[in-house]
């Protein structure tokens, strides 16, 4: 029993390869680089082909990367054995037949011609392949609820009551999972195999040029020399990376092996450290002007443009970057925490110096997006511009095997994401196929009491709980599919109701009980993962109420439609109830606060968050108490040394 439980919940390792193994993997990992360049370029072809295509070389790449459960020897691990050899070659054979067939695909009608038994086999092997090597590389959490849905769509009919719906075929079902765009070829594996593909790999270019370097130097010039300013450069550094990056985790990987241990040796402890970088590397996703693959898949589900995302999630970013620099500024400051050693900072001016050209393609993307190019071109361009850019310096420049090196690695790096989007497609099939949809939507209302704020709150669950241990893309196309009708039928517009699924999709990263991005900080800061986990729930506090408000208040994504001195003032009393909601969590301004007003500055915190004449005008009068209790001497506070 015991082996049979891990046959079905664990997921396999990525093996070691090398030899023949690593050589065959490189090269079709990089043709599949190639390939997408040239589709999002100058080859021409049929939508839905290029995401067969694309998912083929992902589900070769899987088999051939990821052990199964049980192969956990040695020579599993560093080799890739005859049985994988032969599932890579024969994923690879019907995907080259589908493509084939393409034409006939198109122009047959769904459910009413018949399939062939060779296609019934395919079909019936891509299914089988997507859920089993998702599992492979994801674990059981994902293929489990994809399989839950198939499983309704099959023996739906069989349940009394609202989640009754009308008998299906197994033959009618494979027909669209597969042989039309409204299952595994939706609008989640149209996102991945275009603009997620692409934005992967323009940060693997990035990452081989050595601007990551440039950017841990920019975070010490600017923000060492100040009061916990290992904090600080921390927050940034990872800041910086998670828009490049589009993973938590990994970001804290890679951020938080050289900033934990920093901020550690600058006197933060090892709970507070891991619980920072944990924050700054999730926030990376939402904060403009790349956002990680976040705003790439709302192009694709949500149909709004990239230029109207990224300005509407520029203001609630700012918040949640300026919540974390004061959280950690104010604990600095409490704790007589000074900043890192001037003499082995680098400067500013030297720095930029050194390192600008490595900002010419992050410019290049991001004005070609909001001049409207497509997000595929402007990639291309990207990946020009920081290929060229590696060149100004000698010790930068990016040769034939470093160019190599990031193709691979942009294919390696988007098995995952890819192959959710998979999954992702059998659960919209499930819904579209039986009418579900339609029934969550009432459901949700219903428990909900028709609000507004309870159907937010349980879209904000169902996202938590659907991202636990998954990517912030499969978490997200999951909740968009389920929760989204409902948030339509209440009213919301789609950027309002796309941006907070996108938001909490993102923060489930951080959110216990499986806290991903807290739990590998935890792990690097050698601290309580579970501590660390609600460590992180507590910095990042402001990160969980602003995408409430933004809905209640769509002014507070200004945009050049929703600009005046309204939005003005709306952001302004965010800005200042993020300042003393901080300074109560962390019970510091300029001196201690007591415990008592320290509640109160929460509350009055956020009461100014929150848009509206009268909480306004409690939230002021509670700052107003704030700022006598610090600078007046009352007997409330004492001066910390």
């Amino acid at each position: 029993m015991n082996k049979l439980w891990k046959l079905l919940t664990e997921e396999g390792k990525k093996r070691k390869l090398s030899g023949f193994d690593a050589l065959t993997v490189k090269y079709v990992a990089v043709i599949m680089s190639l390939y997408q360049l040239a589709q999002a370029t100058f080859l021409t072809i049929q939508p839905q082909m290029h995401y067969a295509i694309h998912l083929t070389f992902i589900m070769v790449l899987c088999a051939l990367i990821y052990t199964r459960t049980f192969q956990t020897n040695q020579r599993t691990s560093t080799r890739v054995p005859i049985e994988d050899w032969i599932y890579a070659a024969i994923l690879a054979l019907a995907g080259i037949y589908y493509c084939t067939q393409m034409e006939t695909y198109l122009t047959r009608m769904p459910m009413v011609d018949e399939l062939s038994s060779l296609e019934i086999v395919i079909g019936l092997l891509t299914v089988i392949a997507v859920i089993g090597l998702t599992k492979r590389c994801m674990g059981f959490v994902l293929p489990s609820i994809g399989c839950i849905f198939l499983a309704y769509a099959l023996w739906g009919h069989l349940i009394p009551g609202v989640l009754y719906h009308r008998k299906l075929l197994a033959i009618d079902i494979l027909d669209q999972l597969v042989f039309t765009t409204n299952g595994i070829y939706s609008s989640p594996i149209a996102a991945a195999a275009t603009y997620v593909f692409m934005f992967v790999m323009f940060g693997s270019f990035f990452a081989a040029s050595g601007a990551g370097d440039f950017f841990y130097k920019f975070s010490m010039a600017v923000a060492g020399r100040y009061a916990g300013g290992a904090g600080k450069v921390a927050i940034i550094t990872s800041g910086l990376f998670g828009m490049i990056n589009g993973s938590p985790t990994a970001n804290v990987v890679t951020t938080g092996s050289f900033t934990i241990p920093m901020m550690k040796k600058a006197g933060y402890d090892g709970t507070f450290s891991g619980a920072v970088t944990a924050v700054a590397a999730t926030g990376g996703g939402i904060m403009p002007p790349i956002m990680g693959t976040a705003a790439f898949l709302m192009v694709e589900m949500a149909g709004i443009s990239y230029k109207n995302i990224a300005i509407a999630a520029f203001v609630p970013g700012v918040l949640y970057y300026l919540a974390l620099l004061l959280i950690v500024h104010f604990r600095a400051k409490k704790c007589g925490l000074v900043g890192l050693d001037v003499s082995e900072l680098p400067s500013v001016w030297g720095t930029l110096k050194e390192g600008w050209i490595f900002l010419v393609p992050l410019v290049v993307l991001v004005v070609m997006l909001m001049r409207g190019y497509t997000a595929n071109l402007s990639a291309v361009v990207g990946i020009a511009a920081v290929i060229a850019a590696s060149w100004v310096r000698k010790e930068t420049r990016m040769h034939l095997p470093a160019v190599i090196k990031a193709l691979e690695d942009a294919a390696r790096s988007a098995v995952i994401v890819s192959l959710s989007c998979a999954v992702a497609g059998c659960v919209i099939a499930g819904l579209m196929t039986t009418g579900l949809s339609g029934k969550l939507a009432s459901l949700i209302l219903s428990l909900g009491g028709n609000s507004t704020l309870s159907a937010l709150i349980l879209t904000a669950a169902i996202c938590t709980l659907l991202g636990m241990g998954m990517p912030v893309a499969a978490a997200y196309c999951l909740t968009a599919a389920l929760c989204i009708p409902s948030l339509y039928e209440l009213g919301l517009q789609p950027l309002e109701a796309h941006m907070f699924v996108v938001y909490f999709a993102t923060l489930s990263a951080i959110t216990p009980p499986v806290a991903v991005a807290s739990y590998a900080a935890a792990g690097i800061s050698e601290a309580n993962a579970a501590t660390v986990g609600w460590q992180a729930c507590r910095i990042g506090l402001v990160s969980f109420i602003v995408p409430f408000i933004f809905v209640f208040e769509p002014m507070l994504m200004v945009t050049p439609a929703n600009f005046c001195l309204q939005s003005v003032w709306i952001v302004t009393s965010a800005t200042l109830g993020v300042l003393i909601l901080c300074a109560g969590l962390e019970g510091y301004l300029k001196k201690e606060i007591p415990m008592l007003l320290r509640g109160v500055l929460v509350i009055g915190g956020l009461l100014l968050i929150y848009p509206g004449a009268i909480t306004d005008y409690i939230g002021l009068g509670v700052m107003a108490l704030l700022l006598v209790q610090q600078f007046a001497g009352t007997k409330f506070g004492r001066e910390t040394n």
